[in-house]
């Protein structure tokens, strides 16, 4: 399953395509693959530098 994912992931930023059509394209619907995108940004993101205190 985590293969099904990351190809729709990849396909919905290096596409051009809209995330519907990628969505429909794998029998997901658009808000999985946006939850998806989503998850994604986050995991990539950098953590915030630690505060001190």
């Amino acid at each position: 399953m985590p293969e099904f994912r990351c190809e729709a992931v990849r396909r919905a930023l290096t596409s051009g395509r809209t995330r519907r059509e990628i969505a429909e394209d794998h029998g997901i619907g658009a808000s999985t693959l946006t939850g998806w995108l989503s998850q994604e940004r986050h995991a990539s993101e950098p953590n915030a530098a630690p505060r001190s205190r």
